[in-house]
């Protein structure tokens, strides 16, 4: 991108930031979104089990999993 299309997409989004935060708010938000999955594959094994206090285990995780998300990216924004 040239110069002149980048401030235009800034002047756009309504991001009062400059290029570097919202790079840096950028790469915040992918690692989360990584290490979120990384998370989910540690616990799919869970799921494989027959006990039912292992399938709360993994819901309960699931939703937690996502309140941390939720807080991260509110926090980015």
């Amino acid at each position: 991108m040239t110069p002149t299309q980048k401030q235009a997409f800034f002047d756009a989004s309504g991001m009062h930031a400059s290029g570097l935060t919202f790079d840096i708010r950028l790469i915040a938000g992918g690692v989360a979104l990584i290490c979120a999955l990384i998370i989910l594959v540690g616990l799919m094994h869970y799921l494989h089990s027959d006990a039912v206090w292992d399938k709360h285990i993994f819901v309960v995780s699931i939703f937690a999993l996502a309140f941390v998300l939720m807080m991260i990216f509110i926090y980015i924004a």
